[in-house]
């Protein structure tokens, strides 16, 4: 669709002039009036390029003026699966790794009942008076009205304003008498001395009551925070019945029906109805390679946090935490999970990490924090290898911290896998960095191709970024994942992990997991990573080479401004990359497609030129049979000047048809100002 460049400026909240940098920094012609039109493909390439331009532009400035490089981490739509793991790694202890993850029905019910309960109510003016006075002696009623000053006998009034009192006093189990006369209870007197009197009033009120165990002061506020469903039955055994067993619930999760502390008391109650539910969690598994042990840590998506309560409860359940282990792990008869023998490479490492785990129990044992710090920062350097889903962590935050170059070297790409990776490489681009994705060429084994369908859409699409790239390599097993820094601080991975055609999930039946190992930096590597680069490379520019001759094989009918921007793209910001990689085969081809575009560009030029020059010819022919507007001349006149000062290049065309046709645009009889409809006497303007 095409767009004005006021609406592309607009659209992505930049200006005019940056806009016009990256064009003409990509080969396009640029012209600042806000009015001119592009055409789609060119949109879509500024809508695809732009935003990393950007990116890389202004973190190039905050480097010359000294400012840090942060990296600003767009909001992804994070897989589930890795929103799992990465919150399980931040609670895991280094000496533990995450075997798997599973979803888990925590089942729990919230029970309704009828409470009567007794509420503080402090006591009135009148009820305090009438309790001082009872607490010396039995008064009948007239005489308490005589003290006080009201005349029981004879005003109706005063006699029920005193009757009132001490109905509700007596209500309230304050006071008893004999008809004749009237004394404090116990519970009377004891109220009187504090000051304080009890009303007795019924109440609905819930608990929640969670099956496998949690009942404390959080059991309310945790569950309902959950994603829930209704359950068709519930344990009713576990339900609390009698007033004992209520109270220490209601306690935390209705202390407006019972909490002694405030002087609210249960005084019974009835349960009138239940209804089972199942929160919505995931549970993952750690083993401790240190001990051989396994812990759970229980993940809530809604809140997207660990639960830590839920986890101590489930982590003390045995039976549970088998189930699992058997959901996640396949524990057939060849199973040898914790008794697999270690290589003593990844002995050592685990020892090294065992003995900085016992620094960091010290250190918080002593709440040393700037220790901690540094032990995690020593923690960084030493940690080298990486298990399935630990690995996972580590690729989004090479994703999330960095926007340098990414390469990744993968046999297969499939749909599954790719499309969750997609939104990082699609943030890593906007903010300037660059990927290289590959996989093997098919070595026949199987009709699967290595790229799946969906796989080769994605790639593609993103292949239209100028910093994207993808190749086919020769038949490959390895797994591989190249960061090249512009700081020369490079990080290389490799190892078993299929990074394009595996994606973590629930229940992975893999007790063997697959490792990557990071490896510092050398010479070796260099070159390994340069080979690889080479045959990216060298793709590219025969893809460049194969559309330069399609296009120059196929020119318009008539030569126009589009098809010469075609011919200038071709060798566009794609190859910068691989300009001085050190390949003979590449610097050659990249020479010989300079010196093919450079004559052909001519050649299309001066037959555009040559065009421009009869159509305006042909323009002028038509305006000498009449005076014209002097508005028109001057357009013509910049116009063509502007024309002939673009290819100015082309001598022999200026000299001649070029300078003719200026001439007869000069010689343009135009009309009068004031009579528009009148042409000019003689008056000649040149």
């Amino acid at each position: 669709m095409r767009k004005r460049l006021s609406k592309i400026v607009k659209d992505l909240h930049t200006n005019i002039s940056l806009i016009g940098e990256f064009l003409v920094a990509n080969g396009y012609d640029f012209n600042e009036d806000p009015n001119e039109d592009y055409p789609g493909e060119v949109v879509e390439f500024i809508e695809e390029n732009y935003p990393a331009f950007l990116a890389k532009r202004n973190r190039q400035r905050m480097v010359s003026k000294g400012i840090a490089n942060t990296v600003d981490t767009a909001v992804l739509q994070v897989p589930l699966e890795l929103r799992i793991i990465e919150a399980a790694s931040k609670e895991k202890k280094l000496i533990e790794r995450i075997i798997g993850f599973t979803d888990l029905d925590w089942p729990y019910t919230v029970a309704k009942y009828s409470g009567t309960c007794s509420q503080p109510v402090e006591f009135s003016l009148f009820d305090e008076v009438i309790c001082d006075l009872l607490l010396i002696q039995k008064l009948s009623p007239e005489q308490i009205g005589e003290i006080l000053g009201l005349d029981t006998v004879k005003d109706p009034a005063e006699r029920d304003i005193l009757h009132k009192a001490l109905t509700e006093l007596q209500e309230d189990n304050m006071i008893e008498g004999d008809g004749s006369y009237i004394w404090l209870t116990d519970l009377g007197i004891e109220y009187a001395s504090n000051g304080v009197k009890f009303s007795t009033f019924t109440r609905n009120f819930d608990l929640y009551v969670d099956t496998l165990g949690l009942n404390n002061s959080r059991t309310k506020d945790i569950f309902r925070n959950l994603k829930s469903e209704k359950s068709a039955t519930y344990d009713r055994d576990s339900l609390p019945r009698t007033e004992q067993e209520v109270k220490p619930l209601a306690e935390f999760q209705a202390p407006e029906i019972h909490f002694p502390k405030n002087n609210f008391f249960l005084q019974s109650c009835r349960l009138t109805s239940a209804q089972g539910f199942k929160a919505k969690v995931w549970v993952v598994l750690l083993e401790n390679f240190r001990d051989n042990t396994m812990r759970t840590v229980v993940y809530d998506e809604r809140q997207d946090k660990i639960l830590d309560a839920l986890s101590e409860v489930l982590d003390a359940n045995e039976k549970i935490k088998s189930e699992l282990l058997e959901t996640i792990v396949d524990m057939g008869e060849h199973a040898e999970f914790t008794q697999e023998t270690k290589h003593q490479e990844q002995i050592d490492a685990e020892e090294k990490l065992i003995h900085k785990q016992e620094e960091i129990d010290r250190a918080t044992d002593n709440q040393d924090i700037a220790k901690i710090k540094e032990i995690e920062k020593e923690i960084e350097i030493i940690k080298k290898h990486f298990y399935s889903l630990e690995f996972e962590v580590e690729l989004k935050r090479l994703f999330d911290t960095t926007s340098d170059t990414i390469m990744i070297q993968s046999p297969w790409v499939k749909d599954r896998a790719f499309k969750k990776r997609v939104p990082f490489i699609k943030d890593y681009l906007r903010r300037g960095g660059r990927v290289y994705i590959s996989y093997s060429v098919n070595e026949g084994f199987s009709g699967d191709p290595m790229v799946q369908d969906e796989s080769m859409k994605q790639l593609l699409e993103l292949d239209k970024n100028l910093n994207f790239y993808y190749c086919e390599l020769p038949a490959f097993h390895y797994k591989n994942v190249w960061l090249v820094r512009e700081d020369k601080k490079n990080i290389y991975y490799s190892g078993s992990y299929n990074i394009l055609s595996f994606f973590v999930s629930k229940n992975m039946k893999n007790i063997r997991q697959e490792k990557m190992t990071k490896m510092d930096w050398d010479s070796e590597l260099e070159k390994q990573y340069s080979e690889v680069f080479k045959k990216f490379g060298m793709k590219y520019i025969d893809a460049a080479i194969d559309e330069f001759h399609t296009l120059c094989n196929n020119p318009p009918v008539s030569i126009n401004r589009e098809y010469l921007q075609k011919l200038r793209q071709v060798d566009n910001t794609k190859l910068l990359p691989f300009r001085d990689i050190g390949e003979p085969e590449f610097d050659r081809a990249l020479r010989e497609l300079e010196q093919a575009k450079s004559f052909n560009l001519d050649y299309y030029r001066k037959a555009f030129f040559e065009s421009e020059i009869e159509r305006y010819k042909s323009e002028v022919e038509t305006l000498t049979k009449s005076s014209v507007d002097p508005q028109k001349k001057k357009l013509l006149q910049k116009e063509f000047s502007s024309l002939r000062d673009e290819f100015i290049d082309f001598l022999d065309l200026q000299m001649g048809q070029a300078n003719q046709t200026a001439i007869a645009i000069n010689n343009l009889q135009v009309y009068a100002q004031k009579d528009k409809n009148k042409p000019a006497r003689t008056r000649r303007y040149q």
